[in-house]
């Protein structure tokens, strides 16, 4: 048998066995000194060379060079984690081709023995490989560009609980609070009364106003890159996220909630959120770890004023319980 088909066939065969039955075995664990992924891969390579050493194969410079670019293809493919972006895989594969390149072109006896096989096939002295490449070449370019151009649409949405239900109390910052007749301790007036006042400029005036200039200037510290600067969920981050933060300007949301609902929601962010909101993947953080208890509530103060909603109440709502 032709040693390079042997080659071949030897490192295919090690190639399959070790992703197929040692790579799961190696990979499921956590890092360690032993049974970590690069230590396989090193295992892998290792296997390799031994195999072509005991065999006494020695493979063609233009089999050797695609065994070396394929084995770079793995690393970053499978092996390195955590696994890096496509234009950052292209990148170092770019680096991995060029290095290759240089392996096999190091002199020229070793880059005329690379492109002997190459030349023989294009014109003609392998003719079954001439054939079998011109004849694949034009299927694989028409499938990738096929793949390319083909419009993809993306998935249904799925159903999820867009309010799902809050607790009957939340701890936070230390105090337990009873979300049923919680109230926000700066609404002291109705919003209304306020039509023709402005946040900053009228801060002075009134100390409504000047909660809800407060409130203002802690949503556009720290909220609007998501929420917007207009609350309308169009932040400078929201498209990256799925589904996106939410639209306080649609009827859909803060209109149709209590302020104890939002004070919940913003304390716990998406981590705090029940089983029944699955998949909602909040990327709201835990507001309460970088603001005060105060703060909370005049931010929501303050998206309430904005959007000119008013939250939603009950009859008999008794005042904010809370205890230690």
């Amino acid at each position: 048998m032709n040693k390079t088909l042997l080659s071949l066939i030897v490192y295919v065969a090690t190639l399959g066995v070790f992703h197929n039955v040692l790579f799961p075995i190696f990979t499921p664990k956590e890092i360690g000194m032993v049974m970590n992924r690069y230590v396989y891969y090193l295992i892998m390579v290792l296997t390799v060379i031994f195999l072509h050493l005991i065999m006494k194969l020695k493979p063609t410079m233009a089999f050797r060079g695609l065994m070396v670019w394929t084995l770079g293809f793995y690393f970053y493919k499978f092996i390195l984690f955590p696994p890096v972006p496509w234009t950052l895989f292209i990148t170092y594969m770019m680096l991995w081709s060029i290095g290759t390149f240089l392996y096999i072109s190091q002199d020229p006896i070793t880059f005329r023995e690379f492109r002997e096989p190459i030349v023989k096939t294009i014109v003609g002295e392998y003719k079954f490989a001439q054939i079998l490449v011109f004849t694949l070449m034009p299927f694989l370019v028409g499938f990738g560009t096929y793949k390319a151009l083909y419009p993809t649409f993306e998935e249904p949405v799925e159903l999820r609980t867009v309010h799902p239900a809050p607790p009957a109390t939340t701890k936070v910052h230390g105090k337990t609070y009873a979300l049923e007749g919680l109230q926000n301790p700066f609404r002291i007036a109705e919003q209304d009364d306020y039509q023709d006042s402005f946040p900053f400029l009228d801060a002075d005036k009134s100390e409504y106003m000047r909660h809800i200039t407060d409130g203002g200037s802690l949503f556009f510290q720290n909220c609007h890159y998501c929420h917007g600067d207009q609350l309308n969920g169009l932040g400078m981050f929201s498209h990256v996220f799925n589904p996106t933060p939410a639209n306080f300007v649609d009827p859909g949301t803060i209109a149709m909630l209590r302020e104890s609902f939002l004070f919940w929601r913003v304390s716990k962010g998406g981590p705090g959120l029940p089983n029944e909101s699955t998949p909602w993947s909040s990327a709201m953080p835990p507001w309460e770890e970088h603001l005060k208890t105060d703060e909370i509530w005049k931010i929501i103060l303050f998206e309430y004023w904005y959007t000119g909603w008013h939250p939603r109440t009950f009859d008999g709502e008794s005042s904010i319980t809370l205890k230690e």
